[in-house]
């Protein structure tokens, strides 16, 4: 089964809610939707009107944590699922998409209801390899997405790794360390989504298409996510014929977690990268192309429109898909016939 989805709200949504993303969504068609976590506030507080609720009974944030001190009177997380005592302090996420653990739980029930496959992307400025305060609020937001992610019910959540520091190889060691880490904490065995790290489009961010799959090899938790057009980007246009895309697939699939998850999109590029997604109809990233060797891949794929005409592109890369494929049957019928 090959899913067609989009990156955010559809273009021709009229609400800009999490749950009407997920009916919108449904009624053009798509069956896979990357819910985008941009545009949210956390803070502390020390809220005596929520002592003795839970979090997921408060209406009007998003508490993503609980500050409760320890035997020193210092304060240190206990998570999100204790009732709130009135000395604890309490992180509140507040977001423009869901206002409480009730519109994300309806998002996600909604979801199922309409056959949506839901991902969430973490924030896309993620620097998680920096080693001080901007890498802490990486690993801080990546957090935050977990727990939303796994309150909808999402399949995966994708990350970005940031900026190389220092050699490649010392790089690749602090990404593997990271997520190893994160993962002992908001893994799969914990009913979390699994974490996708994406491949990147400029030579100075971690994420080659052999960095994520190395993480992937040493940290099974880890999906490596192939977004197309950065990966083309990257190594100067090199997806142009039929076997340059069979190559990634096949580099891809064995670390797959049920369904294959590529991100697709038109995109412009220079020798310093990839500098902007464009349609998916611009530019030397062809489709067509790419759906001839989707006729015969057997397995599950999920394709995500990232292009900027979003669900524009993902009809588009169906009907091109639909229609290479009745042409790919009948030169088989014509094959059978003849022999």
């Amino acid at each position: 089964m090959i899913r067609y989805g989009i990156a955010g709200i559809p273009l021709t949504s009229k609400g800009r809610t999490f749950v009407e993303s997920v009916e919108d969504a449904a009624n053009i068609g798509l069956n896979a939707l990357e819910v985008q976590l941009l545009r949210v506030n956390v803070q502390e507080n020390q809220v005596l009107e929520y002592s003795g609720m839970l979090p997921k009974d408060i209406e009007t944030s998003i508490i993503i944590d609980i500050l409760r001190q320890d035997e020193n009177g210092a304060y240190v997380s206990i998570g999100n699922d204790s009732v709130i005592q009135e000395d604890d302090i309490v992180q509140e996420l507040f977001w423009n998409m869901a206002k409480n653990y009730d519109e994300l739980k309806e998002g996600g029930e909604l979801a199922k209801e309409l056959d949506v496959l839901l991902s969430l992307h973490a924030p896309y400025y993620m620097d998680l390899l920096e080693g001080g305060e901007i890498a802490e609020s990486s690993a801080n937001h990546l957090k935050w997405s977990m727990i939303i992610g796994k309150a909808m019910e999402a399949k995966r959540v994708i990350t970005h790794t940031g900026f190389y520091r220092g050699t490649k190889k010392n790089s690749m060691k602090m990404a593997t360390a990271t997520y190893s880490n994160f993962v002992k904490k908001y893994g799969p065995d914990k009913n979390f989504p699994f974490l996708g790290v994406e491949t990147s489009g400029k030579p100075e961010i971690f994420g080659t298409a052999d960095e994520v799959i190395s993480i992937a090899k040493q940290v099974p938790e880890v999906e490596p996510i192939l977004n197309v057009p950065h990966t083309h980007a990257l190594n100067g246009g090199n997806l142009i014929e039929g076997k340059d895309f069979k190559n990634l697939l096949e580099m891809f699939q064995p670390y797959a977690k049920g369904d294959m998850y590529l991100e697709y999109a038109g995109v412009e590029y220079d020798d310093t990268g990839e500098r902007k997604l464009t349609a998916i109809k611009h530019g030397d990233l062809k489709f067509e192309t790419f759906s001839e060797i989707l006729m015969d891949y057997d397995k599950d794929l999920t394709l995500i429109s990232c292009s900027p005409l979003l669900e524009h592109d993902a009809q588009y890369m169906n009907l091109i898909f639909m229609r290479n494929y009745y042409r790919h049957m009948q030169r088989k019928l014509v094959q059978k016939k003849v022999a």
